[in-house]
Parts: C-alpha cells; sequence; structure tokens
C-alpha cells in the first residue's frame, strides 16, 4: 500500500491515492489492535500463572493445616485455621475477579486514536521509504505471536 501511495503520489493521482490511504489506515488500525490483543493475552497469562501460584499454596497450607489440626486438638488452633483458610479463599476470589476484569477490559477495549494523527502517521510512511519499517513490524508480531503459541502448548502440556 505505501508503494501504491508512493507511486499514485508521484504520478498526481488523487482518487488512487485517496484508495491506499484508506488500505494504510485500515492495515494501521488493525496493527494497532493486535498489538494490544497480544498485550492483553500476556497481561491475562500472567493473572492466570499467578492465580495458578497461590491456589497451589492455598492448597499446601490447607494440607499443613490438616496436618497440624492432627497434632494439635487445641479448640482455638482449629478456630484460626477456619479463619486462615476463609482469608485465604477471600484472596483467591479477589484474584479470580481481578482476572475476570481485566479479560473484560480487554474485550471492551476500543482505539481511542483520532483521525489527524492517524492520517500524520499514514502521511509518514508514504513520504519515507518506510516499508522495510512495516515489515519489521509484521515480523515482531509474527515473533510475539509464535511466543504465546508456544507458552499455550507449554501450559497444556
Amino acid at each position: 500500500m505505501i508503494e501504491h501511495a508512493q507511486t499514485a503520489k508521484a504520478q498526481g493521482i488523487t482518487q488512487q491515492y485517496q484508495v491506499a490511504l484508506s488500505g494504510l489506515k485500515m492495515i494501521l488500525s488493525y496493527q494497532k489492535r493486535c498489538k494490544s490483543m497480544i498485550l492483553q493475552i500476556q497481561m491475562t497469562e500472567s493473572m492466570r500463572d499467578l492465580t495458578t501460584i497461590s491456589s497451589k499454596f492455598v492448597k499446601i497450607m490447607g494440607d499443613v493445616g490438616t496436618e497440624l489440626t492432627k497434632v494439635n486438638k487445641s479448640v482455638n488452633f482449629a478456630k484460626n485455621q477456619l479463619e486462615f483458610e476463609k482469608g485465604m479463599m477471600a484472596a483467591e476470589n479477589a484474584m479470580s475477579q481481578l482476572e475476570d476484569f481485566m479479560e473484560d477490559a480487554g474485550m471492551s477495549f476500543e482505539d481511542a486514536e483520532d483521525d489527524q494523527s492517524l492520517d500524520e502517521e499514514v502521511a509518514n510512511l508514504i513520504d519515507a521509504t518506510g516499508a522495510a519499517k512495516v515489515d519489521a513490524m509484521d515480523a515482531e508480531i509474527d515473533s510475539l505471536l509464535a511466543e504465546i503459541q508456544k507458552k499455550n502448548q507449554t501450559v497444556k502440556e
């Protein structure tokens, strides 16, 4: 699209130049949305990992609590253990709610960038020989997607 816009601009073909501009705007908007989705996936994966670690910790603490209950038949100890487990369950619920919130926020995220700055960015791409930069961005997106797929495969195994 950049090459088409450059050619149309050089030849003074306004209609084709406008078509190329529209195509570039669409591509840039899509790339920005893709980067946003990738970032959201990474943040969600981090939250999932944190939740997994927290739930393992809670299970271990529950197991330790069970062993301690067998050793100590103290009523106060049992009461404190119950309060501890309630607190840990509340913390786990809070983490789950935070994860849900992050997912919901990612799904409702809209690109709020104004047309003027997008027009400027497109004009800069056309005037410069920026085709290589676009190719580098595509390679970066492909690399990030491959990394996320690898992490997902590892988690599934």
